[in-house]
């Protein structure tokens, strides 16, 4: 298990996505980031996410896609192709 630790910068850079993106789905919509923990209690503590987190994350992103094409195809087939 990689016990490496991400800020929300590294997160972005590794997602190709700006920080304040980042920063806006952590308080607004925390699932369309990978699952993080914050350094406090206080409502700015920094907020960190663990690599083997953040990768099984997109793991799980990229099989749910891939099955959602899948179902996209099988919805586009003739029906006499079924």
């Amino acid at each position: 298990m990689n016990n490496t630790i991400l800020t929300k910068a590294d997160l972005a850079k590794r997602q190709q996505r700006s920080l304040e993106s980042i920063t806006t789905a952590c308080s607004r919509n925390p699932s369309s980031v990978p699952p993080f923990f914050k350094l406090g209690t206080n409502k700015n503590s920094p907020i960190r996410f663990r690599l083997s987190d953040v990768i099984a994350w997109e793991d799980e992103l990229a099989e749910l896609q891939k099955k959602q094409v899948a179902e996209q195809v099988q919805s586009l087939k003739p029906r006499w192709m079924i």
